[in-house]
Parts: structure tokens; sequence; C-alpha cells
């Protein structure tokens, strides 16, 4: 699945045009040849926490495709060229099995649930603040 994966400026605290979504942490796309600096088409993805992000995900009914770390949700959409881009999304964006069943799983904490159990839609940011954990 890792060739599948790319990230999208729109996700990053980086330049880029059109509307920003929620910014995703600097870690996720932190790996062995070094960080994200301004494409994510040339990135290299492989060995990133985003790309293992996504390998880890669970696919919803819908399609989308979810996972968690650091006790941050995540959401990946297929975007137009074939691949996959994944963003942070508030627990409540998940879907109540997929969440219910990683409490149950302990891959993530209730504490972590509520403390990004929601946000407003102009807070895009909130997500960073796993970078100082």
């Amino acid at each position: 699945m890792t060739d599948n994966y790319r990230g999208s400026l729109k996700h990053k605290n980086r330049p880029a045009r059109g509307r920003k979504g929620t910014i995703c942490p600097e870690w996720t796309h932190t790996g062995p040849n070094g960080a994200l600096a301004t494409d994510p088409h040339l990135f290299d993805w492989e060995g990133t926490p985003a790309v293992d992000i996504f390998e880890s995900a669970t696919i919803a009914d819908d399609g989308r495709r979810y996972a968690t770390q650091r006790g941050i949700a995540f959401e990946a959409k297929p975007t137009a060229d074939g691949t996959w881009h994944g963003f942070p999304v508030p627990w409540e964006n998940v879907p109540a099995t997929i969440k219910d069943g990683w409490l149950d799983q302990k891959l993530v904490k209730g504490s972590q649930v509520k403390r990004y159990l929601s946000r407003p839609e102009r807070d895009i940011k909130w997500a960073l603040d796993s970078d100082d954990e």
C-alpha cells in the first residue's frame, strides 16, 4: 500500500494554494530520509509515520480509512491521481464502531479521545500540539 500514500500540502504547515484543511503534526511526515520540505509529489514517504498510519488503517463502510496514533484520529481519502492523503480529524468524525474497537484494543485512551473529541472548523492547527509531546 505504500506507493498509494502521498500527503497533501492542504494538510501541511506549508504554503499552498486553496483552502487549508486540518494541519498534520510534523512527526507524521518526517522519516529516515528527512522531513517534507515543500513538494509532496517528490517527497520519499517510505518510512514515515504517515505511511505506517495509512497502512494500519481500518476501512469504514464508506471506503474511507481511519487510524490512530499518539491519541489522534486520522482519516485518509483517495485523491484524483489514485493515491491517498491523510489528515487529523476530531474523534467525533470517526465511526463509533471503529473508535469503540480501538478503545477496547487499547490503541487509544479515553482521555485522548476526550482531548481531541471535537474542534471548531476554523481551528485547523489543533493536532500540532502533539509535536510537543
